[in-house]
């Protein structure tokens, strides 16, 4: 069931249309209604039953969820690391900002990542797991994708790995993408 906070005059349906970059053949088709049906709505002329409308305003949310980019749903700015740090500085960063990974960035480039996974495997391998430098417990960078991104891209990546971080057109890293922030689309995120 879909919350609208305020009522959508069935006149906006134009403007939300355009803004998804359909067509009304396209939106007449996913809400099963005719092409002239959506014309005349837009334009004015008629009445639509609440039903009616109802599938008409879920066909424009599957639209737009359709449409969502990894950079819709990004967490910016990124938190990193430095491979040099102190494994007890990774762990109270973590802390303090609630994140439970961390991508190591050496320069402009991504070297690794820390997840809280990681530190538990390697304290069993290390007594002295917040003496240890970052570069001795990281693993593998996370994959990084462009902004423009499909979100269902990144869902995939999600399945294997806990996080994903996003790039801007220059290659700049602008924001990641964990598993929580998926969730959140539901949320009114979107």
């Amino acid at each position: 069931m879909v919350i609208i906070p305020r009522p959508i005059d069935p006149k906006e349906i134009r403007r939300i249309r355009k803004e998804l970059g359909i067509t009304q053949e396209e939106l007449a088709e996913k809400a099963g209604v005719t092409q002239a049906y959506i014309a005349k709505l837009e334009a004015g002329k008629v009445d639509p039953r609440l039903s009616t409308f109802n599938r008409i305003l879920q066909a424009l949310l599957e639209c737009k969820k359709a449409q969502l980019r990894a950079k819709d749903v990004m967490s910016s700015p990124v938190i990193s690391v430095k491979p040099y740090e102190s494994v007890e500085n990774v762990i109270r960063i973590m802390n303090d900002h609630n994140i439970s990974q961390i991508p190591v960035i050496a320069g402009n480039k991504i070297v690794g990542s820390v997840t809280e996974r990681t530190l538990v495997r390697q304290s069993l391998e290390y007594e002295d797991i917040y003496d240890r430098k970052v570069m001795e417990v990281m693993e593998e960078p996370f994959p990084i994708v462009n902004e423009d991104e499909d979100l269902e891209v990144v869902k995939y990546l999600l399945e294997e790995h806990p996080a994903v971080l996003v790039q801007d057109r220059e290659g700049r890293i602008k924001g990641i993408i964990t598993r929580v922030d998926i969730f959140r689309i539901g949320k009114g995120r979107e």
